[in-house]
């Protein structure tokens, strides 16, 4: 009649329709029918942060790179800068591994460095930059200083981005 492997994907898939019927329920009853309904602004990347959409054109045309955000990660212990790389000739001064990147919170002036374990080396990106790929670099946050909401500058040797929003 049916084999283990259709009950169980018969199982998994009424799970998840189940799942998704009342994740959508929750969030049509949690809904403000007073509430307006989200525009562009809010949606957008640029929306978190308190740069000037023309400062991101600057990072692109002088550095080759779109800022996509800071972000906590690990439970809050350490700090994700992402961004995407546009030009790699701009973007290979951000990679040399003799720069050492650091992280500062502007309501406190700390400077968190990027952690650098003994088996793997620093949480950065150092190989040569591809345009249209992603990449990242955690900073430690001790004590989880850094908070969702504060604002940051990331700093590698001359590059600066000041006032991003941590999310």
């Amino acid at each position: 009649m049916f084999t283990g492997t259709t009950v169980r994907l018969v199982t998994w898939t009424c799970a998840a329709v189940l799942g998704a019927a009342v994740c959508g329920r929750a969030r049509a009853t949690d809904a403000d029918p007073q509430s307006s309904p989200p525009t562009e602004a809010t949606l957008s990347p640029q929306a978190h942060s308190v740069r000037h959409p023309r400062e991101d054109a600057i990072f692109e045309r002088r550095w080759g790179i779109e800022l996509i955000g800071v972000h906590l990660a690990s439970a809050g212990y350490m700090l994700e800068f992402r961004y995407r790389v546009v030009d790699a000739q701009k973007a290979k001064p951000l990679f040399q591994r003799q720069t050492k990147p650091f992280l500062i919170d502007e309501r406190t002036g700390l400077q968190l460095t990027v952690p650098a374990p003994a088996k793997v080396g620093p949480l950065r990106n150092s190989n040569p930059p591809l345009p249209g790929r992603t990449y990242w670099m955690f900073f430690a946050n001790p004590g989880k200083t850094v908070q969702a909401g504060d604002l940051v500058t990331v700093v590698i040797g001359e590059f600066r981005a000041p006032g991003l929003v941590v999310n």
